[in-house]
């Protein structure tokens, strides 16, 4: 099975550090409010992404931030099970995470057969090509537009 790594600020929604945000979280549908009245949203189409993608691909996450704050936001959203060996870490090393990410699946018994990484920015992926040689990296929103773009992407690249 090929993993999907994704990355969380301005990949799975439109904020661009939800470290900053401030407990306790106010959750509506597809967006919360912190206790300051700022807002997330999570980006259109990204359960039913998950959703899909999590019967065709392992899921994880490579995000640079405090964990203390972000996975009460995926929680909240309902979207925290969708992910295996999840990563969010308050430093910017992504090859670090990923790596450490399939040597979990490996030793958990996965047969990962590929690896593929979805950000909205490229700052990262030269180090964790150093990394994981083989990885696909996918632009979000330069080489998709929405995640249904995504979506279809994944389907032609198999």
């Amino acid at each position: 099975m090929k993993l999907l790594v994704l990355d969380l600020d301005g990949t799975l929604w439109d904020h661009e550090d939800a470290s900053r945000l401030t407990p306790p979280y106010e959750f509506h549908d597809d967006y919360l409010v912190d206790s300051t009245g700022e807002e997330l949203h999570l980006f259109p189409g990204i359960r039913e992404f998950l959703e899909w993608a999590s019967e065709r691909f392992v899921l994880s996450i490579a995000s640079w931030n405090v964990e203390e704050r972000v996975r009460p936001i995926i929680e909240g959203f309902g979207l925290w099970d969708y992910f295996v060996f999840p990563k969010i870490e308050n430093h910017p090393n992504k090859a670090d995470m990923i790596a450490r990410t399939l040597k979990e699946l490996e030793l958990s018994g996965y047969d990962v057969e590929g690896v593929i990484y979805v950000d909205d920015r490229d700052i990262h992926i030269e180090d964790v090509k150093t990394t994981v040689p083989s990885i696909r990296f996918i632009h979000m929103w330069k080489d998709a537009k929405s995640f249904e773009e995504l979506r279809e992407l994944l389907e032609r690249m198999g």
